[in-house]
């Protein structure tokens, strides 16, 4: 389970994924897919989360991983699939941006 926390020793990334609208929804099932995919191939894969905008261009997923070495095997993982019809189409509908963070500051109500 993903656990938002100053003291957990994980690896983040986050992923922005931009749609035309129409795309959305579809784009969020492929996500889904995918990691499911890497859920079962990629040992440290922690959690998923996704997240789509109600504008309905976007889709962000916050991923853990339990080390920046099984980021790196899922992030291979994902161009060694990268001829997969998931991917493929994925690409065609979607533009990506990923970047990975760590947390810095937790403020709750």
């Amino acid at each position: 389970m993903g656990t938002i926390s100053q003291d957990n020793d994980v690896v983040t990334t986050i992923n922005t994924f931009t749609f035309e609208p129409e795309n959305q929804q579809r784009g969020l099932e492929l996500l889904i897919e995918i990691a499911r995919m890497l859920r079962m191939e990629v040992p440290g894969f922690v959690s998923a989360n996704f997240h789509a905008s109600v504008d309905g261009t976007r889709v962000v997923n916050y991923a853990q991983y339990s080390s920046h070495e099984a980021l790196q095997v899922a992030t291979a993982k994902v161009f060694e699939k990268a001829d997969t019809p998931l991917l493929v189409e994925l690409r065609q509908i979607a533009t990506p941006d990923s970047r990975e963070y760590k947390v810095r500051a937790i403020l709750e109500g």
